[in-house]
């Protein structure tokens, strides 16, 4: 069992080398490996270390378009992975940024440039001290669940990237929203979120789920197994999981 896309894939469009093949080695990489359908998704322009700049989406809509001519047994996306930056629900997409995305994703991200000092103090400090404190962890995960909900409610956002990492969430809270959204929950490879017993959780909503690679070189392209082996060890239904191939 494998995937036969993966939307969420970084490009040396990145800042800081974080992203490390081109968006054609990318390509020939997914065609090789037998992907129909990638997304090119860098993070936002606020992530300060690692951002696409954003007078460089453009160029890169340009490239992939380019790379739809050139190889076109694939299709090929431009999106985004957006950072939250206060409990508003704010990120750092905008008109301009959307118009040129095919996908949006979004999800909490450290060494982002967020939107006040109370947002870094509560989203950073607070959060990193509510670890050894109960009664804080309960009060930020309610803060940190109304963050994600919010974002989701304010924009169109296709996929939810590994919520539950950086900063705990209430799961039920984020599905919940999630099946009024229309927004896809993300099984993510590299980091753990849904890990097995969220996927239980988020499965008692109306939600699809969407499994991942946040690949940031080529070989990693497509890698998936630590998410297919949550879900399945989850019991949910696979044909809940959008790119998931015998899943069907």
């Amino acid at each position: 069992m494998k995937v036969k896309a993966d939307y969420h894939i970084h490009s040396t469009y990145s800042k800081n080398k974080h992203g490390k093949s081109t968006i054609e080695e990318i390509v020939q990489k997914a065609i090789e490996i037998g992907l129909e359908e990638i997304a090119i998704t860098d993070h936002g322009p606020a992530h300060y270390l690692f951002g696409i700049k954003k007078n460089k989406i453009k160029e890169a809509k340009n490239q992939v378009i380019e790379m739809r001519k050139k190889y076109p047994a694939i299709n090929i996306l431009l999106g985004v992975e957006a950072n939250i930056l206060d409990y508003s629900g704010r990120t750092d997409i905008c008109a301009e940024i959307i118009e040129h995305c095919d996908i949006i994703l979004c999800g909490f991200h450290l060494g982002v440039l967020y939107s006040t000092a109370g947002d870094f103090w509560n989203f950073i400090v607070k959060n990193k001290y509510a670890t050894i404190n109960n009664r804080l962890y309960q009060d930020m995960v309610e803060k940190n669940t109304e963050a994600v909900v919010n974002a989701m409610k304010r924009y169109k956002i296709d996929i939810l990237t590994h919520p539950g990492d950086k900063i705990p969430v209430n799961i039920d809270r984020v599905a919940e929203t999630a099946e009024k959204t229309n927004t896809i929950l993300e099984i993510n490879d590299s980091h753990g979120h849904l890990n097995k017993e969220e996927i239980i959780r988020a499965s008692k909503y109306h939600v699809k789920f969407v499994i991942n690679s946040d690949s940031h070189i080529k070989d990693n392209i497509g890698s998936c197994s630590n998410g297919i082996k949550a879900a399945i060890e989850a019991g949910i239904d696979l044909k809940r999981i959008i790119n998931l191939k015998g899943g069907e």
